[in-house]
């Protein structure tokens, strides 16, 4: 047992505890100093890298409008003349789509009508003359017999024009069409017009004549 003992702390079969402390010692003092700059390379790649990084976003952002799912339009200046243009061929637009709806199947989409039986709107001067006379056909309709570009109408009571129910910013806008549609040159209507004629004849319950509206508004035919 004793020999064991021996042999353990003379180190043939390993070290004793003074021993170890000294290797422990030794090679903290033989320790080298950390390579100088050997951090730099790796730094200064991350900071290239990270400015690459940083300028393709800017740029991106740029030419992606801020990443934006629905950029502005771009915003264009007009002048007052260009914004009445752009009002009144919306008002035309309108208008027309009224006119498809409601007018065309008598007066044809070409503004011809069918003869002998429905007027011409194009070049009628029943169109073209004070706006209060179409207006008035349209809130109340029209029946009898007239005269339009020398030609004779409504002659049956199978084609007198029934009052066409839309409201005064579509009768305006409708108007206005027709007036200026298919060679036509006139005036447009306002919605404002619109309404002191439909109040003014509020109390009629029946149709206009041919008669009584062309000796108003056409006495010249």
């Amino acid at each position: 047992m004793s020999d064991k003992k021996q042999k353990s702390s003379t180190g043939e079969e390993g070290m004793n505890d003074d021993l170890m402390v000294e290797v422990h010692s030794r090679l903290a003092r033989e320790k080298h100093e950390p390579t100088k700059g050997f951090l730099i390379a790796p730094l200064i790649f991350v900071f290239v890298f990270g400015c690459l990084i940083f300028v393709c976003s800017i740029q991106l952002a740029h030419s992606t409008n801020s990443f934006q799912l629905h950029p502005p339009q771009e915003v264009v200046e007009l002048t007052e003349e260009e914004k009445e243009a752009v009002r009144f061929e919306r008002k035309m637009q309108s208008g027309k789509k009224t006119f498809a709806l409601r007018c065309a199947s008598c007066h044809q989409t070409n503004g011809l009508g069918i003869e002998n039986q429905y007027p011409p709107l194009a070049g009628s001067e029943w169109v073209t003359a004070n706006p209060e006379l179409i207006t008035k056909i349209i809130l109340k309709g029209l029946k009898g017999e007239i005269l339009v570009k020398g030609e004779k109408y409504g002659t049956s009571a199978a084609v007198n024009m029934v009052a066409v129910d839309i409201n005064d910013r579509e009768i305006a806008n409708v108007s206005t069409y027709v007036r200026n549609a298919w060679g036509n040159e006139a005036s447009e209507l306002t919605e404002d017009q619109v309404s002191k004629i439909r109040d003014s004849i509020a109390d009629m319950q029946d149709q206009w004549t041919g008669e009584e509206l062309q000796s108003e508004y056409l006495s010249n035919l």
